[in-house]
This record gives C-alpha cells, structure tokens and sequence, in this order.
C-alpha cells in the first residue's frame, strides 16, 4: 500500500511546487502600490447644542489597518477609541455645550477647516470640513380657542409626550364686577363656571440628550387703568374701554388650571408627569413648568378656558416661554423668549335682526313704522336680552331720527325667554329731521349696544356689527310737474339730489332736487329751441370728480346734457339735419355754469339722434351713444340706421376751454339698427344697440354691444339667434355688460370646466324677459329670466339695474306677471327683482304689477342700495316714484 502511495505523493508534490513557483513569478510581474488611505463621506454641516452630533467615516487604501485623528477641531467633537478590522472607518461623536468641557454657548458658531486624518503609519489621507453650532431653538403653537369647546390634537411624526385628554370639564372660581347703567361700579359677584381644557404645543427643533424643562407663563395687555371717558377703576369704561377690548384677562378668561379642577391626565388617565402648575400672587394659577424628557421634540402645555355667561368678542391673551430651568434650549431664535397668541372666541348667543322677508335692509318713510324679526341662535339655559343701539358712522341715531318699539312702548332691549328665539318689534321713524350737509337722507345700521352690553351677564353678541341697516326717506309725494315741463331722463348726484332733463315750453331744461323733492334753485336753462313746441328727448349724466388745481385736490361737480334738433344751436362742424347738442357744466357759486363758451355741435351731413350721454368721472370726457344715416369722419355706412359711439375731450385753447371730438366710431346691419344704452364705467366707453339682422354677416343677430376707441377694427358682440330677442335697454356694472331685454326664450348659463360657458335657450310658449350679463369680450357669466306665472302672456323688459347684489328690471305685460295679480285688459307695468345669488330668499326675488292702466316706467335708478327711483308715465303725465329693497312703494302713485 507505501509502495503504491509513494510515487503519487512525490508526484503531488512536485507540481504543486511548480505551481507555487509558477504564481510568485506572475505576482511579482503584476503586483502594484497600495491605495492612499482615503476617507469617505460628508459629514453634516450643522450641529445642535445639547444634541448628539453623530457620523460614521469610511475609508479605503493603506497597507494596514488605518488610524484616524482630528485637527483643529472644536473641543466638544471627538473620535471613538475603536478600531474597525472588519470595515475600514471610524465614528465621529460629540454633543455642542455638553462634551469636552460643558463649554455650553461658548461652543456656538462656526468651525471651519476641521480636518480628519487617517494613516497606515506610512502613508496618510485627510479630508477637511465645516461644522456651525446652533441653537436648539424652542416654539409654541396653539390653535383657536372657543368657550366650551376643547380643540383636538393633530397627528404629528415627531416623537411626543403622552397626549393630555382634553374631554374634561373643570370648574373655576372667580369675581366679576357689576355696574349700573351708566357704567359705574355696583358690586362685585363670586362666580363659578365651567372651564374646558385646551393645549399650546412646545416644540424642540432638534431632540435633546438631556432633559429640558422649560417655564411658562400667561399673559395678558389687560390693564385696568385704561379707562376711557377720564373715568377711573372700578367702571366699565376701564375694564372694557377701548384700549382693553378684545384683551383677556387671566382669571376670568383664561387659566393655567382652574381653581376647582383636577389636575390634567393622559388619554389612560394617568396624571402628566410633564407638567407643573404655580400660583401667582392673587392665587391664580397662570404660571407653570414643562418638561421635556431626551429625544422628546413635541409636548403640550394643557390650560382652561373659562366658559362665562358675558358676551364678548374675540379677546387674546398670550403664553410665554420665560426660562430654560435644566438642560440646553433657546427661547426662540435669539434665545430672548417665546410668545403664542391665545385667541378665545365666545360662545354667548348671537341675534340676527332681518325684515319680515329676509332681507338686511329697508327703507321708511319719516313718520311710519316697520316690524322687523330678531333671532336668537346658541346654547343657553335662561333668559337672553339683547340692548339695541345705532352703529357708529349712522347718520340717523336711536331716540332722535327713529325709536324702537314693542307692544307700542318705546323699548330698545330685547328679551327672549327661555324656548322663545324669534320675535318681532318695531321701528317707528320721526316725523321729520334736519338734512345732514350733503342733503342724503339720514341712515342707520342697527347693532347690538356693546358699549352698554360689555360685562353684563344675561346678554347675546350681535351676529355681526351690522345687523339691520335702515334708511329714512323724506320724498313720501311724487314729484309731479304741473307747469307743463316734460321730463325725459333723469339720474342721481352727489347728496342724493334728483337732475331731471326735459322740455319746458320748447326750452330744454335740467332741473335739480333733493332728497325731499324741493326744487333747488332755478332750471339749468340748456338751450331755448325756436320751435316752442319741440319735445327732444333730453339725455343728461352727472359725475363727482376729484382734480388737482394749483396743487391742491379738490371735489367737482359736474353734469353733462345732449339732446336732438335741427335748429341751429352751438358751436361745431355738424352738417344740415338733425345733430347733437351737447353741453357740459360745473357747479359754482352755487349753480350749474357752462364750461365752454358755447354748446357743442356734432353729427354728420345726416340725421343724429343721441340715445344716451355718459360723463367719465376720472378724466372727464363725455361719451355719446345713438343712431345716424349719416357717415361719420372716418368711418362707413352699413345702410338703413346705423348705430354711433363718439367721444368728447375738453381742451385749453387758449385762456378758454373748448370741446373736441376726440373719436367717432358706426357700426351698422344694413337695416335701421337701434341704440339703447351705453356706459362709460368700463375701461372705454360701451355701446348697447340691437339690430334686425346681422352686424358681421353671420347667423347671430338682435342684442349687440361694443367698446369704442380711437384705433382699430371695432369688436362687435351679436348675441341672438332669432330677431324675436329684441333688446331695449344696456349698460354696465359689476364687472359685467348687461343686456336686459325680451324673446320667445328662457335663459340658464351651462358651466363647462374644459370650455367656455354656453348660454342655453329653452323656448317657451309666450315672450319673456331676459337679463344677460356679458363679459366686455363677448363670454358669457349671467343669465336672467322673467316670464309671466302661466306663460302665456307677452312680458317686455325695458330697463335694469343692479340693486344690492340683485338685479332689478322694468317693463310691462299683458298677463299676469305678480302673483295674485288680475289678469289686466291692457298693458301693466311691472317691477321686479330677479335674484343673482344661491340663496333662496323672498327679499331677493320679487315682484309688483301696479294695477294703474297706462302706466310705464321710463328709466330706473339706484339710490345708495336703499331706494329704487323710477321715472314714470301715466297717461302722459311723468313723475318720479321711489319703491323700498323690497318693492314697497314710498311715494304717491298718482301725478
């Protein structure tokens, strides 16, 4: 068996160490130097006081196992005594203001060039790099706090405190004053009430390595001795003056921990090991100490708001953070304390005062009285008063221009009993009142009295400052002409007075009223027509413009009149035939004088008829609107009537001011289009016309609109598809221009996300009213409809206006339109507003058909969102009407 294994054995071996041989030959010719020892990584460039400061370095090369060292490093950073054999690097460790030294914030700032070397002993390899230590800077947060409500925790991925359970009523003891009437001190009265818990949020930007406990503190501006009106505490002009409204008071608003409550748990209520509650030196506990156990980032300072029975606003009060008691923190970034806002909402009942059908406003006349219903919402468990007043910047005041009522006695306070929360009073407006300066009649916006209510128990806060706004009208008869003048058109100015623009023994004239209906001075004689029984329609606009003259700002009145005739009046280039005059004048010393020194004349070598003037109260320019068969400079006929928007500037010639046509623009069908309307609120004047056919040579046609300027291809927007859609009457507000007229359709705007909106037609069997609101660039954004209540009757709509939010309209029919309403043997007027909102309410959507045959309303204006003003026909007599928000009419009907 030797013998047999001895020669294998010898063989083995032999070429084994041929093959050893053979591979230190090839080592030696393959064999390279060793890597420099290399380090690996970036470590962080910023460090935390009192937090771990941790990076793990690897490294290759070297001939052996490496050694690392760090020079100019900051004392709190070092190196592990450890060696890695498995894996080459080392672990770099330190916590700023603890290690090496404590040095605390003398170990803030920057450290530059830090350098790690490591070496084989041979060889060495080293890698710079920056380190800047920060503060680890403390927050608070707290969200809103309402009385009896305790708010909830929000999730949060920080590493947190025990969560305190906040489902838990407490209870605090405590005084308030009592005052009489007129605010003095009566009495002081212990109080108990409930207190809900809530919670501000402390957070630790960074976990800490040691604990940090942190004190605490509520605060409040309140200060006793801000008394208004020089009184002196105790009053109720000093804990709820001005400069202490809206301001808690530790005590009696807010605690850290009610006098009766127990202390606050955990949601396993287990008392909270973190928090610490002190008293100041009234015995009240405002004041205590958090702690935040290490690697904790997130904890809570549990409080209570007191749940009083006063109304009060909103009020605040404030949490501070005012020492770090143990371990490394910073109040804030520059370590110089840390505040939260604490705002407390109240709970008390809130009233809401409206008319009988919704609304938030009525107008009365002097002398009458309106009822009006008060509703009371929220908790309570007695009975809830609620004291009344004006609100501040009224120009009608309780007790002088009106007095409230109830059960016919004069009572301004509210009493709701207990189930009771509605219930309804009057307001009796005197019989007469001295005109403010401005001649506007007088207006009030009912409120709750806080002033009166402040510190009070037993009382609801108002649902909002202005609860019920009312004007007093003084123009209860009509103003009706019996000398033979004839009014056209009319608008309203500064002060609320009426200029109305008509004829008078063919003398064109405006003549100006207040808010009473008394005549304020002479006509404004515009021109004297040789023909004594001419009756032009008569256009005139007013505006109110602020201008700089000799540097100083003043107010102009100003008012801008245009009419039609043949005869020839003013100054201008016109051609033969019918022409515009136009005159523009300013109020001084006390009446209305021409600004130029002649009227002015414009029109074409054809027939004129202005249909509207419009007097821009920025610049001044007069616009134009109205129909011609002539040709204007610089433009073409379309045939038939065409329609024309002009322009006016007034210009210094001289030591004199003179008018200029500053632009023309005609637009036409080729049929006799006609214009009823225009406006110069937009950026450039607006046209509003309707014509029978098409404008552009299209399929629409009917309602049409356009802006002028002195440059470019004019944009005309034709929106009907029938020539039924007859248009009567345009113009401009809210954004939009409005199109208010009527077709054998019912409109609905159809809202498409990934396209523009569409105007839908539903076809009906009569003929309804329409009021459309457009874009100035022809998109469509509101529609409108007025049909009649069996749709079977004729419904014409010729004027609009915008009312509060609302669109009001005007027009006639002969069916019914109003809802108990006779069917009428010939054509009605009717009234009505037609409601923009979402909100279904009877305020916002009315209607009236007077039953007085022959009658039309001629044009219709807002008078400050408290009265529609209509100028009315009856039988040929015209006069002026006024109707309330809500339809009611305040003048006479007759002439």
């Amino acid at each position: 068996m030797r013998a047999d294994l001895l020669p294998r054995t010898f063989c083995s071996g032999r070429l084994l160490g041929l093959a050893l041989i053979a591979l230190v030959s090839a080592g030696c010719k393959t064999e390279k130097d060793p890597d420099q020892p290399t380090l690996l990584g970036a470590p962080p460039t910023t460090a935390y006081l009192g937090v771990e400061y941790y990076y793990n370095w690897g490294a290759y090369g070297g001939e052996s196992i490496l050694d690392y060292s760090l020079t100019n490093a900051p004392s709190w950073l070092a190196l592990e005594d450890t060696s890695n054999k498995a894996r080459q690097g080392i672990i770099m460790r330190g916590v700023p203001g603890l290690s090496g030294g404590a040095r605390g914030e003398a170990d803030l700032g920057r450290n530059d060039n830090i350098d790690i070397v490591t070496t084989d002993g041979r060889m060495a390899g080293f890698q710079p790099f920056d380190v800047e230590v920060k503060r680890n800077v403390v927050s608070l947060e707290a969200p809103s706090f309402t009385e009896g409500e305790s708010p909830d925790i929000s999730d949060s991925s920080r590493t947190r405190c025990e969560l305190p359970a906040l489902d838990v009523v407490g209870e605090h003891d405590y005084e308030i004053d009592l005052y009489n009437d007129d605010g003095s001190f009566k009495e002081s009265k212990a109080v108990t009430s409930p207190t809900n818990r809530v919670f501000a949020k402390v957070l630790l930007d960074q976990p800490s390595v040691t604990r940090v406990s942190i004190a605490f503190e509520l605060r409040s501006e309140f200060d006793e001795n801000n008394c208004d009106d020089e009184q002196s505490p105790p009053h109720q002009r000093c804990e709820y003056s001005s400069d202490n409204l809206g301001r808690a008071i530790i005590g009696n608003d807010i605690v850290a921990q009610g006098s009766n409550s127990a202390f606050p748990v955990d949601e396993q209520g287990e008392e909270l090991t973190y928090i610490e509650y002190y008293e100041n030196d009234a015995g009240i506990k405002d004041r205590g100490l958090i702690t935040l156990e290490p690697g904790i980032t997130e904890c809570y300072i549990p409080l209570e708001v007191i749940d009083d029975t006063i109304p009060e606003p909103s009020e605040l009060a404030q949490l501070h953070l005012t020492e770090v008691r143990t371990g490394i923190a910073a109040l804030g970034a520059s370590d110089n304390g840390v505040r939260a806002n604490l705002t407390i909402r109240d709970n008390e009942p809130t009233v809401a005062i409206e008319t009988l059908n919704g609304g938030p406003r009525d107008t009365l006349n002097t002398g009458t009285t309106g009822q009006y219903r008060a509703t009371l919402s929220g908790d309570r468990e007695d009975v809830i008063k609620v004291r009344l007043t004006h609100a501040q910047g009224s120009t009608a005041r309780l007790g002088t221009e009106f007095v409230i009522e109830q059960e016919g006695v004069e009572n301004d306070t509210l009493s709701f009993p207990v189930g009771q929360n509605e219930l309804l009073f009057e307001v009796r407006a005197s019989g007469s009142y001295a005109a403010p300066d401005d001649l506007h009649d007088r207006f009030s916006n009912l409120a709750v009295d806080s002033r009166f209510q402040a510190g009070r128990e037993g009382y609801a806060r108002g649902a909002s400052d202005n609860l019920l706004r009312l004007s007093f009208n003084r123009l209860t008869e009509s103003i009706v002409w019996n000398d033979g003048f004839v009014a056209t058109d009319f608008t309203i100015g500064h002060g609320g007075r009426y200029f109305v623009a008509g004829t008078h023994n063919g003398q064109v004239q405006v003549r100006i009223y207040d808010q009473t209906g008394a005549l304020l001075g002479d006509p404004v004689v515009v021109a004297d027509l040789a023909d004594a029984s001419a009756r032009p329609e008569v256009y005139v606009d007013v505006a109110e413009r602020r201008v700089t003259e000799d540097t100083v700002r003043v107010t102009r009145y100003e008012m801008a009149v245009a009419f039609t005739t043949d005869e020839l009046i003013g100054s201008g280039d016109a051609g033969a035939g019918d022409n515009v005059i136009v005159g523009v004048y300013r109020l001084s010393e006390g009446e209305y004088q021409l600004r130029w020194d002649d009227l002015f004349r414009v029109g074409t070598a054809g027939h004129d008829r202005v249909r509207w003037i419009g007097l821009n109260p920025g610049s001044g320019y007069v616009a134009i609107a109205g129909e011609t068969d002539g040709v204007w400079d610089g433009e073409s006929s379309a045939g038939g009537i065409d329609a024309f928007l002009t322009r006016i500037d007034t210009i210094p010639d001289g030591d004199v001011l003179v008018p200029t046509v500053a632009w023309a623009r005609q637009v036409g069908s080729g049929g006799d289009d006609n214009v009823v309307g225009g406006s110069v609120a937009a950026l450039s004047p607006l046209l509003f016309g309707f014509a029978p056919s098409s404008i552009d040579g299209t399929a629409v046609t009917g309602p049409f609109f356009f802006s002028g300027s002195a440059t470019g291809t004019v944009a005309v927007y034709q929106v009907g598809e029938e020539s039924a859609e007859i248009l009567r009457h345009g113009f401009y507000g809210d954004g939009s221009a409005w199109l208010i007229g009527d077709g054998p359709f019912e409109y609905r705007v159809e809202v498409n996300d990934d396209d523009a909106d569409e105007l839908i037609r539903t076809r009906v069997n009569s003929q309804a009213g329409f009021a459309l609101g457009y874009s100035t660039s022809g998109a469509i954004g509101t529609a409108l409809s007025a049909n009649d209540e069996n749709d079977t009757a004729i419904v014409e709509l010729s004027q609009g206006l915008l009312f509060n939010g609302d669109m009001v309209v005007a027009g006639s029919t002969d069916g019914i339109f109003a809802e108990a309403s006779a069917n009428p043997s010939t054509r009605h007027a009717i009234l009505a507003r037609l409601n923009r909102g979402e909100e279904e309410a009877a305020y916002r959507s009315w209607r009236l058909q007077p039953e007085e045959e022959g009658l039309s309303v001629l044009r219709l204006k807002n008078y400050r969102d408290d009265e529609i003003t209509a100028l009315v026909d009856l039988g040929g007599e015209r006069t002026i009407r006024l109707f309330g928000p809500e339809g009611g009419g305040l003048t006479s009907e007759g002439p």
